[in-house]
């Protein structure tokens, strides 16, 4: 279904926007692949009268704002599995020795061009991922023409984002993380 026509401005009390980061190194057994939340964003999308096709979507997420929700397990949450400090803990190393909010406060997606199809948009843009800009591509699904729904994978690398590795590099995060978002326009 088309997206209706407005100017939308969606925080995350539209909905959720995460991280998904998966472990690899020799120790990773006694690791977790993390489901990580954007708890401080904006995405400004502009749906004019004449349809998705001449759309635009800008976002900014604040790079201190993405918090360890819960490990996973063959893609299942676990809820029980991290403890209120492992969380605080992770986040803390995210923050210092990946993200570095600091110098890089912010990340953020500026589309060149959208196509819509049978209900899924086409996204194509430019994120800037610590102070690097590459361009991006992803399918949006809506349903219902107010509910967006959408994933799309990252290499950090790519970005000049190191991953996270630790004890020598026997546990580590992969290079590929995926991002989701779920939001609703209503």
């Amino acid at each position: 279904m088309p997206l209706k026509s407005g100017n939308y401005n969606l925080t995350a009390n539209s909905g959720k926007l995460c991280v998904y980061t998966y472990k690899e190194g020799f120790l990773s057994a006694v690791a977790h692949d993390l489901l990580i939340e954007a708890t401080n964003f904006i995405v400004n999308l502009n749906v004019p009268t004449a349809g998705s096709n001449s759309a635009s979507v800008q976002a900014e997420i604040q790079a201190n704002s993405l918090k360890v929700i819960c490990a996973m397990k063959d893609g299942q949450r676990q809820p029980d599995t991290l403890k209120d400090k492992d969380k605080a803990d992770i986040d803390e190393a995210t923050s210092k020795d990946v993200l570095h909010p600091a110098k890089y406060p912010t990340i953020n997606f500026r589309s060149t061009g959208i196509q819509e199809n049978e209900g899924v948009c086409r996204v194509k843009g430019d994120l800037t991922l610590h102070g690097v800009t590459r361009p991006l591509e992803f399918d949006v699904k809506t349903t219902i023409g107010s509910d967006l729904k959408g994933k799309v994978a990252i290499l950090q690398k790519d970005f000049g984002v190191k991953p996270y590795k630790a004890l020598l590099g026997t546990l580590k995060v992969k290079n590929e993380v995926d991002i989701a978002f779920e939001l609703s326009l209503s």
